[in-house]
């Protein structure tokens, strides 16, 4: 359920983009992305993770700054911003011993420390991938390949990235997962 509501943001300005033009995209995200927000603090007890923590906050200052200043070079450098975010703290964890995908995965998979690091950093070099190529849709694309690399452009790229991990990680599934889809 928490995917599916992040996507609305998403709809939101594509639809908003492809009818009223870039500022009305960048209000759009801005609404959708804080009634969805709002949705999950409410629904997760009151609290965000730093993921949601992040994009929420650069949401508000990248769409607030478009708005305000009615220039969308502001929104242009949200997604290569908060790629590149992920990318650098993932790297970081990776090297201080404590990654992060170890969190988030820890239940699905069994691996060894350098496991986890080495899956840690896969995942910090494709949202550093992904950081590049936002940037370069957003400043050397037109506007319309922008909006639409920006919206859904980038699923087949993440679908495939997830596809190819689950590949490389089958054999390292939690025994505990197959046992219990038996019963």
């Amino acid at each position: 359920m928490k995917a599916l509501l992040d996507f609305i943001p998403l709809i939101a300005f594509f639809i908003a983009a492809r009818y009223n033009g870039i500022l009305a995209a960048a209000g759009a995200l801005l609404v959708a992305t804080i009634i969805v927000y709002a949705i999950h603090f409410v629904r997760q007890k009151g609290k965000f993770d730093k993921q949601q923590w992040v994009v929420l906050l650069l949401t508000i200052v990248f769409c607030g700054g478009t708005l305000l200043l009615r220039d969308d070079i502001y929104l242009r450098w949200k997604s290569p911003i908060i790629n590149g975010i992920f990318a650098l703290t993932l790297l970081v964890s990776a090297a201080i011993n404590k990654p992060l995908i170890k969190l988030a995965m820890k239940d699905m998979f069994v691996l060894t420390m350098s496991g986890w690091k080495k899956l840690t950093v896969a995942w910090a070099l494709f949202f550093a991938m992904m950081a590049v190529l936002h940037y370069i849709t957003a400043f050397t694309m037109s506007d319309e390949a922008w909006i639409n690399f920006k919206t859904y452009g980038w699923i087949p790229i993440m679908l495939a990235f997830v596809v190819a991990q689950f590949l490389l990680l089958k054999k390292h599934l939690n025994p505990a997962l197959t046992d219990k889809s038996v019963k």
